[in-house]
């Protein structure tokens, strides 16, 4: 395991199981953070979101410092992801924030009628690359983000992680992007993936184009767009939508 990879995790959760996408700027760094990807019956989306409700306001009350949740906005739109800080991996050995505060009949109550809303639930484990990321400071978190999952070709991860660091993040800067996330799973996902977040200022961001439009010539682009690639085999992409009522 690589330092980088020992360092800090992003961990799916949202029954106090959690793009690293450093939501918690204002609160001490955590070394690890947890994700959850949840598929949620259409039928079922407004109990769904006042269970949740619930479980961020037990979080709160049990310290946690920050508590965020997005709906795919572009991609699965039945899906919610939940993401939290853990100071330590060795606190999930124990009872989760929710039940300690909630105590464990109400916290089994929660999760049983939380699981009956969703169809599945995807967990990850994270490390964040925070080499090769932007966080200017005084931007707010958008509304908005764009996820991008991109799978490096054999042998070609550590290229790309430099590429990544060393091309794409100045031409992002030059751009005005103000907030750009990077995280590696290491648990719950195919080697060799990386994920990027970019924070748009509002949707109208796509109308003007490609991002590296506004850094790079059309030759520029087409050489950073070669060289990645080179890079990788694969890639998707889709929208976030922070759901600030269910978020702290």
């Amino acid at each position: 395991m690589t330092k980088s990879t020992k360092r800090a995790f992003l961990w799916a959760i949202l029954l106090g199981s959690n793009l690293s996408i450093g939501w918690g700027q204002n609160s001490p760094q955590s070394p690890w953070t947890a994700y959850t990807t949840s598929s949620v019956r259409p039928e079922k989306r407004s109990k769904f979101e006042g269970y949740l409700k619930r479980w961020v306001a037990a979080c709160r009350k049990a310290g946690v410092p920050w508590f965020h949740t997005f709906e795919t906005f572009a991609g699965d739109t039945t899906e919610y992801i939940t993401i939290m800080p853990v100071m330590r991996f060795g606190d999930l050995d124990g009872s989760s924030p929710v039940e300690r505060v909630v105590g464990q009949a109400q916290w089994k109550h929660f999760s049983n009628a939380t699981a009956r809303c969703y169809t599945s639930q995807t967990r990850q484990y994270a490390t964040p690359h925070t080499e090769s990321e932007i966080n200017k400071t005084g931007a707010l978190s958008g509304a908005y983000w764009i996820e991008t999952r991109t799978l490096a070709a054999p042998g070609k991860m550590n290229d790309y992680l430099i590429w990544l660091r060393d091309d794409y993040r100045p031409a992002l800067e030059k751009a005005g992007v103000r907030r750009f996330e990077v995280s590696q799973p290491v648990f719950g996902a195919v080697a060799g993936e990386i994920i990027t977040t970019r924070m748009l200022n509002d949707l109208a961001d796509i109308d003007s184009g490609p991002v590296l439009s506004k850094a790079l010539n059309d030759e520029d682009a087409r050489a950073m767009a070669a060289k990645s690639g080179a890079l990788a085999s694969s890639s998707s992409t889709r929208i976030l939508r922070l759901r600030s009522d269910l978020s702290y």
